[in-house]
């Protein structure tokens, strides 16, 4: 792993990225994040993670754009091997988040304890600076429990922005935490930001970690339940029945036939009709190793830079864990840019893989050119949303992804026109078309929450029409159904 800013491309197991680095390269990292000064996402994901991920779309996307996810759970490191290349070891936020504080002691970097029980951050940092002198606290701050959506974030932010740490423990409990720095990372001034769990609750003592002869057995799961059963064992108990039911349907992936797909051979005019159109075209390779990888993506970034990518995988037979990884990131570079990655004429076996592991939504896939062309155009014209005014209703158009990304655009032109016509007194309807939404996240539900509140404080009336199935599940994940499809 270089030292750089950098970040190794991930492994992908069941769906969910990992990177594979050891305690010390994720704190070099980390390290060099601050210095760089631009804010970066750390999630420490284990199976439960994992599990949650394949039920929550908006989960898996986190930690799909997070910037780094730190493999913390034995059977995701045990079981790597079997979709690719090995991960090198577990990195636990336990143990992490007390060599960030000595490292941080000695960089002269300060770092903010925000969540768990009351007095319990405070407790943590202090006992962490008695170990380490030099070490600067920020800040604590355990706000009133509350859902993610119903929290006052404002007076987290203002302490934020008045304290300036430089990296964050946020300690809500997963995923509430990765959620809460998912929302507000791209607009805030903290470098870094690691949801932390139970681990101020290990650092005070109020929680006990298992005996470090459990730890190298791979029981400390167990040591948890014993301690906790009656919060604890319905979660493990999913976790396993997730593993061997995720397991058993991977290992049927693995003896299916590989059987090549029908699809439409691009000839020399299909290419340059693309290239009209924004596509740039790519055949893939087979990545051997994490340099190939690496090279592959940064070769893709140049090329394809603020355009649709075709890529061409009719003749690879199988997606190994690191070859998902490059492709989620150039899937990631192409997002940034309000674009796709479109994967060609995937072999049935790559098309069961993806749907599997939950990764069929995130990647667009063609077999003719005609559905590469309708899928570029349709995110020329749906991809930033719009909004209209007729005899007293207003129409909003959601974009494709209303999420804490593309929010920023979308809400200052909605919230124009909202103004205008509150002005006028001619607002009476105001109804949300979501015929396009394909993903959202719990930035886009504050979104329209406010809106929703906004309207009925103002006696106009707020619908959601035409909600796909997919988006709708957040809304249910998140309990909001109730409040925003529902009069």
């Amino acid at each position: 792993m270089q030292i750089d800013g950098s970040t190794p491309i991930p492994l992908v197991i069941y769906g969910v990225p990992f990177h594979n680095v050891t305690f010390e390269e994720a704190v070099d990292w980390i390290v060099d994040r601050v210095r760089s000064g631009r804010p970066a996402n750390i999630a420490t994901a284990n199976l439960d993670f994992v599990t949650q991920a394949w039920h929550d779309p908006e989960l898996q996307r986190i930690l799909i754009d997070a910037d780094l996810v730190l493999a913390d759970g034995f059977p995701v490191v045990k079981l790597s091997p079997f979709f690719g290349p090995e991960l090198k070891g577990r990195v636990t936020g336990s143990d992490l988040t007390p060599m960030l504080a000595e490292r941080a002691a000695k960089e002269g970097m300060s770092i903010y304890g925000l969540g768990g029980a009351a007095g319990v951050a405070e407790k943590a940092l202090e006992l962490l600076k008695e170990r380490h002198p030099n070490l600067k606290i920020a800040g604590t701050y355990s706000p009133p429990f509350a859902e993610l959506l119903e929290m006052d974030h404002r007076e987290i932010l203002q302490e934020l922005e008045k304290t300036k740490p430089d990296i964050l423990f946020v300690a809500f409990g997963a995923p509430k935490q990765d959620k809460f720095i998912s929302m507000h990372v791209r607009g805030w001034n903290v470098p870094v930001a690691m949801g932390v769990g139970a681990s101020l609750d290990f650092i005070t003592g109020d929680q006990k970690r298992a005996p470090e002869l459990m730890q190298k057995c791979c029981m400390e799961g167990l040591w948890r339940i014993c301690c906790n059963p009656r919060r604890l064992f319905a979660r493990y108990l999913a976790n396993v029945r997730f593993l061997f039911s995720a397991s058993r349907q991977m290992v049927q992936i693995h003896k299916m036939r590989d059987i090549p797909t029908s699809f439409q051979s691009l000839e020399p005019a299909d290419l340059q009709t693309l290239e009209e159109c924004g596509v740039a075209v790519e055949r893939f390779q087979p990545l051997e190793n994490e340099a190939a990888a690496a090279e592959f993506v940064k070769r893709i970034d140049g090329f394809a830079q603020g355009k649709n990518l075709l890529l061409d995988v009719h003749a690879a037979p199988w997606l190994n864990s690191l070859e998902l990884g490059a492709l989620l990131e150039v899937n990631k570079f192409c997002r940034q840019w309000g674009k796709r990655l479109i994967l060609y004429a995937p072999r049935p076996k790559v098309r069961r893989l993806l749907g599997t592991c939950r990764l069929s939504d995130y990647f667009d896939t063609a077999t003719m050119l005609d559905e590469v062309k309708h899928i570029a155009e349709n995110l020329t014209e749906h991809v930033a949303g719009a909004t209209a005014f007729d005899e007293g209703a207003l129409k909003l158009e959601l974009p494709i992804e209303l999420t804490a990304a593309t929010l920023p655009s979308f809400e200052r032109d909605a919230a124009v026109v909202h103004h205008e016509l509150k002005g006028k007194g001619a607002l009476k309807t105001v109804e949300v078309d979501a015929a396009q939404l394909d993903f959202i996240d719990s930035a886009g539900l504050g979104f329209l929450i406010a809106l929703k509140k906004t309207t009925q404080d103002e006696g106009v009336s707020m619908s959601i029409v035409n909600l796909d199935s997919r988006p709708r599940r957040t809304f249910e994940i998140a309990r909001v159904d109730r409040i925003l499809l529902h009069a």
